[in-house]
């Protein structure tokens, strides 16, 4: 096989690789599991397009815990193409932005369970402020996310570098377009990593 041939081989090779990854609507991410009771868990989660917020409130119908929006004091823009020109220079200064958000009762919850889109392949400003801003040592984390192809990227280290003391279960990943009809991703997730629901979807022979 010429150069030429063997160039075209794997670029189509690539392309399909490519293709096959888009069409999944979500992946799991290794991480520990809770093997015994998760306790109280709190849902808390920053969305700014909506599908995030999707995803959250599918786990809220599954789950059937508190649920938490982060918002921050300045509202970021309405416009994506002002809100792309702001979010590098705040991910780069490591910027905390100051929230409305506050849970008084933290020390109550063991498990939160935590989405945020992902903005340049890390953790929102605003969801990294919100964990920053409490003492979660020894509570089970399970980081959920919304994006447009990089799947959680560094999300899931910048949790890690906010929470040194907590213990990360596996994370979801959910195509931003894929939010709305993500439950059946959602659901799975949720049992692997040993969160216990209140419903669960009929198997085909229930149908």
């Amino acid at each position: 096989m010429n150069v030429k041939g063997l160039l075209t081989m794997i670029v189509m090779l690539l392309f399909s690789l490519v293709s096959c990854s888009s069409e999944e609507s979500a992946t799991v991410g290794s991480g520990d599991t809770i093997s015994e009771d998760a306790g109280k868990i709190l849902i808390v989660y920053f969305s700014w397009g909506g599908n995030t917020r999707m995803v959250a409130n599918h786990i809220h119908d599954l789950v059937g815990c508190d649920i938490v929006e982060v918002e921050t004091v300045i509202p970021y823009p309405d416009s994506y193409e002002e809100v792309i020109q702001i979010a590098p220079g705040e991910l780069e200064s490591d910027y905390r932005p100051e929230l409305k958000t506050k849970v008084e009762n933290m020390d109550e919850y063991d498990t939160l369970i935590v989405g945020t889109p992902i903005w340049g392949g890390h953790l929102t400003p605003a969801m990294k402020s919100f964990l920053a801003g409490y003492d979660l040592s020894g509570k089970y984390i399970a980081p959920f996310c919304t994006h447009g192809g990089s799947g959680t990227a560094q999300s899931v280290s910048d949790i890690r570098s906010v929470c040194p003391n907590s213990t990360l279960l596996g994370s979801l990943a959910v195509y931003g377009n894929r939010a709305e009809n993500s439950r059946e991703e959602v659901e799975k997730w949720l049992k692997q990593i040993g969160i216990c629901l209140l419903y669960t979807s009929p198997s085909p022979r229930d149908t």
